[in-house]
């Protein structure tokens, strides 16, 4: 999932995250402050999809103050999975391209003219 995921329709919001589901313990400590916020209607959790959504009363309580809570509790902090894959890729990607590049030197300049080339770049 990595990336977090809000959906905000008047008097909803329902957001998807990693941290949702990588923290069920902080995530259900929450769930059970904000039902004590008079305009809460009603919460529904989905641990395993990593999604919580909250009904609410907008005249009682905006949807950017619930927002703001739920960021300022993690639940919209991106996943550093992602970070990590992406990082992977992008040293595969690199040593792909230096695999090609090496490739057509040799086909193009030869051995012996490319191992002179390669002791200069070092």
């Amino acid at each position: 999932m990595s990336q977090p995921y809000v959906h905000q329709t008047p008097n909803r919001i329902r957001v998807r995250s990693d941290f949702i589901q990588q923290h069920p313990s902080r995530v259900e400590t929450l769930i059970g402050q904000l039902e004590q916020i008079p305009g809460i209607k009603q919460i529904q959790h989905r641990r395993y999809a990593g999604s919580v959504a909250i009904q609410f009363d907008s005249r009682a309580i905006s949807a950017a103050a619930l927002l703001e809570t739920l960021e300022s509790n993690g639940w919209m902090e991106q996943s550093e999975r992602r970070d990590v894959v992406h990082h992977a890729l992008h040293l595969g990607a690199k040593t792909l391209l230096k695999g090609i590049a090496v490739t057509a030197l040799k086909r193009t300049l030869g051995g012996s003219l490319l191992s002179t080339v390669a002791a200069m770049a070092r």
